[in-house]
């Protein structure tokens, strides 16, 4: 019998600056005008927010395992790669507030900027608390979450699922660090909601482009490779 063929296409830099592209100019950006447009965005992309951090721990315990006893990785592991998750974590989880000397989650600074635009927090939070106490398959069937998030964290959840570190390394650089820079200039260019109305919201964008675009984007790529 002759060997499969792999038709998987082949991806290459164009094909993912040309979905880039695609996404830098995707029309949701400027459908943000009013503060109405604001709280529905953010009722929606706050499950990304969540998720993201399921990407990351997920990576982290593949290269920098936490096991007691401690033990080094079964294989040659870039120590690069090794800080760069362990940093990604750091910030994602605590990362420096607004306050001097404070220290906040991003999720947790995310639920605060909807707290400060009106924005309903209350379908989240219980999402939350089902996943707690049912695990994340009930929560995802249960929950009152609007129909994209619940499409987009599944498929985050399905790609953890493979148990394949590749495939969640992949989403994180090319679904996520790569992309974040341009959606969330595309955002600030085209939503007609100031900084003096929702500061919070402004200043959670303003910091993943600086941290996505100059350190987390290109240390991804190296994590893909690893």
């Amino acid at each position: 019998m002759p060997d499969a063929v792999d038709t998987a296409p082949t991806i290459t830099p164009d094909t993912i600056a040309a979905f880039r592209a695609r996404l830098d100019g995707h029309p949701v950006y400027g459908a943000v005008a009013t503060v109405e447009d604001l709280r529905t965005f953010m009722r929606h992309h706050v499950y990304s927010v969540w998720d993201f951090m399921s990407l990351i721990k997920t990576l982290q315990a593949a290269v920098a395992p936490a096991g007691v006893p401690w033990l080094p990785p079964a294989g040659p592991i870039d120590a690069d790669v090794q800080r760069f998750i362990n940093e990604l974590v750091l910030e994602e989880e605590t990362d420096e507030a607004e306050t001097p000397g404070h220290f906040t989650s991003h999720v947790a600074l995310y639920l605060r900027a909807m707290e400060e635009v009106g924005a309903d927090t209350g379908p989240v939070t219980a999402f939350l608390e089902t996943v707690r106490a049912r695990g994340i398959r009930d929560a995802l069937e249960t929950a009152d979450i609007p129909a994209p998030s619940r499409a987009f964290t599944t498929t985050t959840f399905d790609i953890i699922g493979t148990g394949r570190p590749h495939e969640v390394a992949a989403a994180l650089a090319l679904g996520r660090e790569h992309i974040i820079p341009g959606m969330f200039r595309a955002i600030l260019a085209r939503t007609g909601i100031g900084p003096a109305d929702a500061p919070t919201f402004h200043g959670y964008l303003n910091r993943h482009i600086h941290l996505d675009e100059d350190f987390h984007a290109p240390m991804s790529l190296k994590l893909l490779a690893a």
